[in-house]
């Protein structure tokens, strides 16, 4: 039986089928920079009292100078980031993101898609929304009548660094947002570092089990962007094979594939019933170098793996440390 080192929920410090693709369907697509026009960082001078802002939507938007009860229903990474407790937090019939609830610590679920008299029942008096399509049918005037909203917009909540950046200039908090940047890439760049000394230009894969079926993150998505962007690991050709021309964010991976895989190691985050240790048994398994060097990586489902945004990044690079370094 080879041995695998299992990885639970991941403890850090953070910076001052419905289940994995209902949370990962809610802000993860690609996150290649991308211009905007509907940033409200045009107004740079800092003023006093609300300021009237335009949204990705066109609505002009008057923020309250020092709101206090904001509802970011699935952009509370961000919130947390810059000091601010939401008044709820985003969640679906399998629960809340794990991975933020040491610091949504007593934090109210709220229904993903928003029912606006339970967004009413909240009384924020600042709603910000991810993207176009969570407004859609007269939504947007309903929650505008409940307190001021302003909508993100894809092209900003698609890429986290563009998001982070947003909300923190919204809330007149662009300094606190730039020093959670900075210290991101500072653990980055320390971590890359770390990881060449460990591993060199050894192929890693992260493999997610799902209901019977395994599938690999897009490369530029998520924890595909934080091991092979962010932190330049070589990916085994399960990931590299993908095409160049792929939008996807998830693949499945044919057992054919998984036969193949020349990782030498291998992050298996398991949604299923079966233990890794019983998924390896599968002859599928056999010739995959990383299994055979016990080089296998049991990862919980709860863990930052699935999300995007500073938080769940910077717990993936620290995990990813964890695991590669051992």
């Amino acid at each position: 039986m080879k041995k695998i080192r299992t990885y639970k929920k991941y403890a850090v410090a953070a910076l001052s089928v419905t289940t994995m693709f209902s949370l990962a369907a809610c802000g993860n697509a690609n996150e290649e920079d991308q211009t905007t026009e509907n940033t409200p960082s045009e107004e740079t001078e800092e003023t006093e009292g609300p300021r009237v802002v335009t949204d990705a939507m066109g609505n002009e938007v008057e923020i309250p100078e020092n709101p206090e009860r904001i509802l970011g229903s699935y952009l509370e990474d961000y919130l947390v980031t810059l000091g601010e407790t939401p008044v709820a937090q985003w969640s679906v019939a399998n629960g809340t993101q794990a991975y933020l609830q040491d610091l949504l610590e007593g934090v109210p679920p709220i229904t993903s898609d928003l029912p606006p008299e339970e967004v009413a029942s909240f009384e924020p008096d600042l709603i910000l929304i991810n993207d176009e399509t969570q407004v859609e049918s007269g939504l947007y005037d309903q929650y505008n009548q409940i307190a001021p909203t302003y909508v993100l917009g894809d092209e900003i909540t698609n890429d986290w660094r563009k998001a982070l950046a947003e909300i923190g200039d919204l809330l007149g908090k662009s300094e606190e947002a730039d020093q959670a940047l900075a210290d991101y890439e500072a653990l980055v760049d320390e971590t890359k570092e770390d990881l060449q000394a460990s591993i060199g230009d050894e192929k890693v894969a992260a493999i997610w089990y799902v209901a019977d079926t395994y599938y690999v993150v897009s490369p530029s998505q998520s924890s595909g962007a934080t091991l092979f962007e962010d932190l330049e690991l070589t990916p085994a050709n399960v990931i590299a094979n993908l095409p160049e021309d792929n939008v996807a964010q998830w693949n499945e991976v044919t057992l054919e594939a998984l036969a193949e895989m020349d990782a030498d190691h291998l992050i298996l985050i398991n949604s299923a019933e079966s233990s890794v240790e019983e998924i390896l048994e599968d002859p599928v398994w056999a010739n995959v170098p990383a299994v055979q060097e016990d080089h296998v990586y049991d990862v919980s489902r709860d863990s930052s793996w699935l999300y995007t945004g500073i938080q769940a990044h910077t717990q993936t690079v620290q995990e990813a440390k964890e695991i590669l370094t051992k």
